[in-house]
């Protein structure tokens, strides 16, 4: 996955993120970039509506001309221009596509949002499943918060948007490295519903950035210091510990030369998540 596309401002955002690590090639896509002339920015006409955004969506084949392979396309719901999503990934037809959903905090949106951002949120769930797109990967903005802690206004949705563009990069980056060891298997076809987090080894303790029902299957990526791979005998013992599950569970070890250690988890479900606001669509 080395294509990252960025739709409206917190797909934007997340894209600028990635930007950051040379390996990504990153396309925008918002209303309001009429200041940035440059090579991958698109700016959408604005329109005052989901519908009127997928009614006057734009031929962008030639902008996505030499786009291929597997991308990320990454968006939230309940701005209007989500309304485009589908009409824009039409011209993606030829990739391999997985999406990047980004679920605001459903209580701090009004109703007329919510109902909106749940179609969104329902359709993309749908077309994943039917295998129309690779994955679809559901991030909580309030679940991130959470595990931040206390975040200043100023530089709050910086921190949420590095903090999620960091860990899915962490596992593209071992999902293309040779592992120490591992015990990791192509995850069944059905389940294209997902989400990625981290473990944490101080409070035993998995931390999604959603809350997914019925998880089928638990990847888990250790990043490990070299030396201490090299002198720890316990360590594939406490591995095996840590990742008892009723589930279906795997498990990748990675060499590294940072002092501290990291685990990133990826969970996958065959199951279409539901609405989990009281503001009921």
């Amino acid at each position: 996955m080395d294509t990252v596309i960025g739709l409206g401002q917190a797909g934007c955002n997340i894209a600028d993120e990635f930007a950051k690590y040379d390996q990504y090639k990153i396309f925008k896509i918002d209303c309001g970039l009429e200041g940035l002339q440059q090579e991958g920015v698109y700016d959408m006409p604005w329109q005052d509506s989901p519908e009127r955004y997928e009614e006057k969506c734009p031929d962008l084949s030639k902008f996505f001309k030499d786009v291929t392979g597997e991308v990320l396309f990454v968006l939230g719901g309940s701005g209007n221009i989500s309304g485009a999503a589908l009409s824009i990934l039409k011209h993606l037809k030829h990739c391999d596509i997985n999406i990047l959903y980004i679920r605001p905090d459903l209580e701090s949106i009004t109703v007329t949002k919510v109902r909106q951002e749940w179609v969104v949120f329902n359709i993309l769930q749908e077309y994943a499943r039917s295998g129309v797109f690779k994955r679809i990967y559901l991030v909580d903005n309030s679940k991130v918060e959470e595990y931040l802690g206390d975040v200043p206004v100023i530089g709050y949705y910086e921190r949420l948007n590095n903090m999620i563009a960091s860990t899915l990069h962490m596992i593209n980056v071992y999902d293309h490295i040779e592992p120490v060891v591992d015990t990791f298997s192509r995850p069944l076809s059905g389940r294209r519903v997902s989400t990625i987090g981290f473990y944490d080894e101080k409070n035993n303790e998995n931390k999604l950035f959603y809350l997914l029902d019925n998880v089928g299957e638990m990847r888990y990526y250790y990043a490990i210091n070299k030396e201490k791979l090299e002198t720890d005998g316990d360590i594939l013992k406490k591995i095996r510990e840590q990742i008892k599950s009723e589930v279906e569970t795997s498990y990748g070890i990675f060499s590294t030369n940072y002092d501290q250690d990291y685990v990133y988890t990826v969970a996958h479900s065959s199951d279409i998540q539901q609405q989990k606001s009281e503001k009921n669509a």
